[in-house]
């Protein structure tokens, strides 16, 4: 499906909410087909259900006081209630704009009262290995296009092109093709392929260990085994992947 701008239109809205009220797909069939997480198809089927059209069109920008992302957080962290759950309760757009919230609070950081704006950036040229790394960033990061536009200085456009050609073509899909002969064509090093492995890795030890800083404070949070047992194969893989990298050089 296309895109119109830097989101979803209401018309790819509307193919994927077919799916599933009409062709009876989980959203989880759908994620894995089309890349798209579960939850925001699953809130795009209950905002078409509780409003219509109108629920599915682009929101007007929000300001969010401090005092009420410190409520949602602490609401987050002190019982069980998941992410999409609380943007449905809320009427906050995407859960990653929670999560955010809760990295700021975990880290000991200030929730101030900001507006919230559209990212708009124009794209750069880039090298096949930089998209790479884009790609498998945002792919590590649980799909933040957002936060792969800050970090890279990127268009949106771009990190969902890359990543979706990375989802389906792996690395080779990233090369830049046009006007270019067989014998012209971007190929990745032994070491830069290498390289580009331990900075995914990197990216997501990074994420589980901003998750992990929950644990300190909140010991019964739901789900915390499994992020320790994420976060102990994260270091250990990277810790094999450095090692073999330095072997090579």
């Amino acid at each position: 499906m296309g895109r119109k701008g830097s989101r979803y239109s209401v018309d790819d809205k509307l193919f994927y909410i077919g799916l599933v009220e009409n062709e009876n797909w989980s959203t989880y069939q759908i994620e894995h087909a089309y890349g798209i997480k579960h939850s925001t198809v699953d809130l795009w089927v209950k905002r078409h259900a509780d409003h219509g059209i109108d629920g599915l069109k682009r929101r007007i920008i929000i300001t969010y006081s401090a005092e009420f992302k410190t409520k949602v957080v602490q609401e987050y962290l002190e019982t069980n209630i998941s992410l999409p759950k609380l943007c449905e309760k809320y009427d906050i757009s995407n859960p990653g704009v929670i999560y955010q919230w809760v990295s700021l609070y975990t880290s000991g950081k200030s929730l101030t009262t900001t507006r919230r704006r559209p990212t708009m950036k124009s794209g750069r040229t880039t090298t096949k290995k930089e998209r790479v790394e884009i790609a498998q960033w945002t792919i590590a990061n649980e799909l933040d296009y957002s936060g792969a536009i800050k970090k890279f200085n990127v268009s949106y456009g771009q990190v969902y092109a890359w990543v979706k050609k990375f989802k389906s073509g792996g690395p080779e899909a990233l090369a830049d093709r046009r006007g270019k002969s067989k014998e012209d064509k971007e190929h990745l090093t032994e070491a830069e392929k290498q390289e580009l492995e331990i900075k995914r890795l990197e990216a997501r030890l990074n994420y589980v260990t901003t998750e992990n800083k929950l644990l300190k404070k909140f010991k019964n949070w739901k789900g915390a085994e499994n992020l320790r047992r994420n976060l102990s194969s994260h270091q250990r893989t990277l810790k094999r992947s450095k090692s073999r990298y330095r072997e090579t050089l």
